[in-house]
């Protein structure tokens, strides 16, 4: 081999592991930063001789990426569902608690028994008021929670799209760019991990998989087959509703539902496709969860005042008993959202001009009546405590007052339960997919190996040269 063929062959290895120095520099330093993939040098032999680099490789797993983003999908809409019925559980309160819904019925009930075997204690009678006064109010406290819930999940749906729409934008802008780079011969790996992230947000939102185009782009597709991104992306559509009341819903129209335009392949819905991310939780919750149980709640509403209407037969038909809506008697077509208006008779409150001997004597007495005569309070406690089904709302079996509120209280236990346990399952496949990613991912150890390859290839490429250069100073000194 001439001394210019060594000297060549010498220069190439040095440029080659050079730039294998800097790839390894870049590894190390990025090996926590998110979307990043590590890079290896391609290199191949030089029709002249020598090192030639054929280019950057990114490499990635992109079958654990692809199984990760869909577990973060499904954790996505898990985390959501979970969290908004530990809230309710909370809000609702446990059977222990002194402030749960079923410890304000049992006060209630325990009021009634009390003031029965007294009637003419008006102390005991304050007491009834008061217990129905606070059974209302958490009836109503529960039932403005659920409704401020509903809205949050509203906007949620709203920040969630602009979110989606900005993301799928910004995918197809980077696929553009990679392409121009491609071509143009240059290195798109820093743009492929803006590009990953980028996806990664998506996936959380709307499950997503990619699929690979040419020049290094890729295009989005739901599972169900809805393309969201294919050299250009689609646009969701969705209109935010400022307050919703509990007779709203999207079957109605009152409630914007959801659109998508420019998308390709569309199979099914637009809810079909955005199944199993946290922008399909939002509409669940919306549409699905909250409605149920604020129907529950109001049938539970529903019952009291029919229970308490059926106690006291001094109200004429029509008119109100203990409970009401607000004042006025029950209309069943105004169900919806009867938990919030659920009331307590003014003719018993006397801040409102009442007065409480009317727990005893009937709502509509003129005049009080002999002060020993517990009838009504005992009608009272027989009507609350006897078995009943309402007749509305999702409850399997009758029973008393405090044991449907007891049914309500263990529905939304075991939705938390179970939404928990959905939870911790989707969290461990999130986690078992990002280590088998992370596997595949930057090595320190390994890169430090390479280090010490290089250094290796780097000395003996300086030797030769130091050997032709040597070699050229004796010929010169002849």
């Amino acid at each position: 081999m001439s001394m210019s063929a060594s000297l060549s062959n010498a220069i190439s290895g040095i440029n080659a592991v050079s730039r294998a120095a800097e790839l390894v520099s870049a590894n190390v330093a990025n090996a926590m930063t998110e979307g990043y993939g590590r890079r290896d040098l391609s290199l191949g032999s030089a029709t002249v001789g020598g090192v030639q680099i054929n280019g950057v490789e990114r490499v990635v797993s992109q079958a654990a990426i692809a199984d990760r983003r869909l577990s973060q999908a499904e954790q996505g809409f898990q985390d959501a569902r979970a969290s908004f019925f530990t809230r309710v559980e909370q809000a609702v309160g446990t059977p222990d608690s002194a402030s749960s819904l079923t410890a304000f019925m049992d006060r209630f009930d325990q009021s009634l028994i009390t003031a029965s075997a007294d009637p003419s204690n008006a102390s005991r009678l304050t007491a009834v008021l008061d217990a129905a006064v606070g059974l209302a109010g958490k009836i109503n406290q529960i039932s403005d929670g659920l409704q401020s819930d509903r809205e949050t999940a509203d906007r949620a749906i709203g920040s969630q799209v602009n979110q989606l729409n900005s993301a799928l934008q910004d995918v197809a802008r980077l696929n553009k760019e990679i392409h121009q780079q491609v071509n143009s011969g240059g290195d798109p790996s820093g743009l492929m991990d803006q590009r990953q992230v980028l996806i990664d947000s998506v996936s959380a939102v709307v499950p997503v998989q990619t699929v690979t185009r040419s020049y290094g782009q890729v295009a989005l597709v739901t599972p169900n087959g809805t393309t969201l991104v294919d050299y250009q992306a689609a646009q969701f559509r969705f209109s935010p509703t400022g307050t919703i009341t509990p007779d709203m819903s999207l079957a109605s129209g009152a409630l914007s539902g959801l659109e998508i335009d420019g998308a390709s392949s569309v199979s099914g819905t637009p809810f079909d496709a955005i199944a199993g991310g946290s922008l399909a939780a939002s509409f669940t919750l919306r549409d699905d969860d909250i409605p149920q149980l604020q129907a529950n709640l109001d049938a539970l509403s529903r019952d009291l005042m029919e229970r308490s209407a059926a106690a006291d037969s001094s109200p004429a038909p029509g008119q109100v008993g203990l409970f009401t809506d607000r004042g006025v008697s029950l209309d069943p077509a105004l169900e919806a959202g009867l938990a919030s208006r659920l009331a307590i008779n003014d003719a018993v409150r006397p801040s409102s001009g009442g007065a409480v001997w009317r727990l005893r004597d009937g709502i509509n007495a003129a005049t009080p009546g002999p002060a020993s005569d517990g009838t009504l309070l005992g009608a009272y406690e027989r009507a609350f405590s006897d078995a009943g089904l309402p007749v509305s709302g999702a409850f399997s079996n009758g029973g008393s007052s405090s044991a449907l509120m007891a049914d309500f209280t263990s529905q939304i236990g075991q939705e938390r339960q179970l939404a928990s346990q959905r939870q911790s399952y989707a969290a461990a496949k999130v986690q078992a997919f990002q280590d088998v990613e992370r596997a595949g991912g930057v090595n320190t150890d390994q890169e430090m190996q390479k280090l010490l390859l290089i250094e290796r290839n780097f000395a003996a490429n300086a030797k030769v040269i130091q050997a032709v250069d040597e070699m050229l100073q004796s010929l010169l000194r002849i």
